[in-house]
C-alpha cells in the first residue's frame, strides 16, 4: 500500500466538496511529508479559504504544522487577488526569519539564512537561548528544534551550543583507544571501528574524518554517531560501519586520513588511514 501523498490530495481533491477534508488531510500529513506546494495549488482556486486555513495552522501547538501554515502564505511578489485577504486573515512574511510573527518564532528548522550563519555565527544560538528561558519552546519540541537548527554548530565542537542541549564539553569522559578494523582502505569501502566509553554524564558523539584537500588546506568531514547517558559503573561501546563515499561537498581520494571521536565536543585522540588508489 502507498503512503498517502500530499500531491494526490491537491490533485484530484482540489474541489470546494472536498475542501475542508482536503485541507485537514493536509495539515496533518505536513508532519511527515512536505505540503507546502500542494497547499499553494489549493490556494489558487480558494484562495480565502485556503488563507484562512493555514493562518491557522501558525497559530497551531503542533511545531510541525506552523511551518507549513507559513510556506501556504503566498510570497509578497504572488499575492495579486489574495492581498486583501492575506491581511485581512494572516501575517504577512517577514524578510528576516529571526523576527516572523510570534506563532511562527518556534521554527528554525535548521535552515537560518546563510548570511546570518556566516556572518552572525552566535544569533541562532541565542535566539534558541532566549526562547527557552522563556518557556515558550520545551521539552522534546525545543531539542528537535534545536538539534535541527545548531546542526553545524555541534559539527564545529562548539561548547556553549552543546551546553545549550545539556551536554557539558567538559563532562568526565574515558575513552578506549580508537580501534580500525582496517586501515587501508578504498573509496567505497566501509570503514568499521570501535571503542568503549565511560562518562558520568550525557554524551553526545560524532566522527571526525580529516585529510589534506589537492591545494593543501584541511579538510573534514564531520558525522553523527550516538547520543546517550551511561550509567554509573557500566561502559558504553560506540562501534560504526562507516561507507568511504563521496557525497558533493566532500570527495574521497587517495591519500592519508585520520579518524577521531568527538565527544560533547572535545575531540579525542585519532588514528591514521591510509585510502587507496582504486
Amino acid at each position: 500500500m502507498r503512503p498517502p501523498s500530499p500531491s494526490y490530495v491537491s490533485r484530484h481533491l482540489r474541489t470546494a466538496e472536498h475542501l475542508d477534508q482536503s485541507l485537514a488531510a493536509l495539515a496533518r500529513m505536513t508532519g511527515y511529508f512536505s505540503a507546502g506546494l500542494p497547499v499553494r495549488h489549493i490556494l489558487a482556486d480558494f484562495p480565502d479559504e485556503t488563507i484562512k486555513a493555514v493562518a491557522a495552522w501558525t497559530r497551531d501547538e503542533d511545531f510541525r504544522l506552523r511551518p507549513a501554515g507559513e510556506r501556504g502564505h503566498p510570497a509578497p511578489a504572488a499575492l495579486g487577488p489574495t492581498d486583501r485577504a492575506l491581511r485581512r486573515h494572516g501575517p504577512a512574511r517577514p524578510r528576516d526569519p529571526l523576527r516572523r510573527p510570534a506563532p511562527l518564532r518556534p521554527h528554525l528548522r535548521g535552515r537560518p539564512p546563510g548570511g546570518h550563519r556566516r556572518h552572525r555565527p552566535d544569533l541562532v544560538p541565542a535566539t534558541l537561548q532566549r526562547w527557552k528561558a522563556s518557556g515558550r519552546v520545551t521539552g522534546d519540541q525545543f531539542v528537535l528544534l534545536a538539534r535541527n537548527a545548531l546542526s553545524n554548530r555541534l559539527k564545529e565542537g562548539r561548547p556553549p551550543v552543546y551546553a545549550l542541549l545539556g551536554y557539558a564539553h567538559d563532562a568526565p569522559v574515558t575513552l578506549t583507544p580508537l580501534v580500525l578494523e582496517r586501515t587501508e582502505l578504498r573509496a567505497g569501502d566501509t570503514m568499521n571501528f570501535s571503542a568503549v566509553l565511560t562518562a558520568t554524564a550525557p554524551v553526545h558523539v560524532m566522527i571526525v574524518i580529516a585529510t589534506t584537500g589537492p591545494s593543501g588546506r584541511p579538510r573534514e568531514k564531520v558525522a553523527f554517531v550516538r547520543r546517550a547517558t551511561v550509567e554509573p559503573g557500566h561502559e558504553l561501546r560506540l562501534a560504526k560501519a562507516h561507507p568511504l563515499r563521496s557525497t558533493a561537498p566532500w570527495k574521497v581520494s587517495p591519500g592519508s586520513y585520520s579518524l577521531a571521536l568527538q565527544i560533547n565536543g572535545r575531540r579525542f585522540p585519532a588514528v591514521a588511514f591510509t585510502v587507496l588508489d582504486t
